[in-house]
């Protein structure tokens, strides 16, 4: 191997201040054990939780997750210092989920757009097996709501994003879920009942946007819109979330915000209302 070749290891011993002779195996195990944290933790961490959680000095851990940053397996939310997954873990899911990460930055401008004109945290997420995916947020800078890591996967029923997906989702998929009685109550407010769930489907169908009323967190709420393709299918979600008093106090200004700029992203994918095809009724 070269000395390029050598610079171009994902986490090398170097990187990481470590003696070479102890071999490459016991630092790609470091470099995974980071992988494997930070993707349990809900909301990123900090350098010295990281540092402590796998036993090894801050300037050791620094390092390393300056390497993997690098290569795009971490990263960095700049406004509270703490590190996440990075979009490259979600490619190495497969194609699909690749074409979902090129789409978030493609919808980026729409994102920026509308955190700007709400005041508030947006995101994008795109729906896999009764859960969401967080591809994408976009912070106004005045948002006081909570962090939520990019690549982080959260039950649908308990999101707005997960509900307005869940409402344009095929029937039999959605009878799935409803079937299953698994559904955790995260909150005095997370809908469980299969019932109650199925309306709340239904009303989100009808007005065309879901509201979160502090189901998944109690003090955050989220107001979410789906995005349709050319051929009327829904393939991703968008939101503004704030705390609760912010969502309940501004839910019909929020909605007309957030249904408007999801209307512009559905037809930069070539979208025309009366095709859409989505079948839960």
């Amino acid at each position: 191997m070269s000395s390029n070749d050598n610079a171009d290891v994902l986490v090398n011993d170097e990187a990481i201040g470590l003696d070479s002779g102890k071999g490459g195996i016991r630092t790609l195990e470091r470099a995974l054990a980071v992988l494997e944290l930070l993707g349990t933790a809900d909301w990123g961490m900090t350098l010295s939780a990281i540092a402590e959680a796998i036993d090894l000095p801050l300037s050791t851990t620094h390092r390393m997750l300056k390497a993997l940053m690098a290569h795009g397996y971490v990263e960095q939310d700049l406004r509270t210092r703490w590190y996440e997954l990075g979009m490259k873990v979600l490619e190495l899911r497969g194609p699909a989920v690749t074409q979902s990460v090129r789409m978030a930055g493609e919808l980026r401008p729409f994102l920026q757009a509308l955190a700007g004109r709400s005041g508030l945290r947006c995101h994008l997420a795109i729906y896999r097996g009764g859960r969401v995916i967080y591809l994408d947020r976009v912070d106004s800078g005045t948002s006081s709501t909570a962090y939520v890591p990019l690549g982080v996967q959260a039950p649908a029923y308990s999101t707005a994003l997960g509900k307005v997906l869940l409402a344009h989702a095929p029937e039999d998929e959605v009878e799935l879920l409803l079937a299953a009685n698994d559904r955790q109550q995260f909150t005095p407010n997370t809908i469980t009942d299969r019932e109650t769930l199925r309306e709340e489907l239904r009303l989100t169908r009808r007005r065309g946007y879901a509201v979160d009323h502090g189901e998944s967190a109690e003090v955050r709420s989220c107001v979410g819109a789906p995005v349709f393709d050319y051929r009327g299918s829904a393939i991703a979600a968008i939101s503004v979330a704030g705390t609760v008093d912010e969502i309940e106090s501004r839910e019909r200004e929020l909605s007309d915000m957030v249904l408007e700029t999801a209307r512009k992203i559905s037809a930069h994918f070539g979208y025309r209302e009366a095709s859409s095809a989505s079948a839960f009724v």
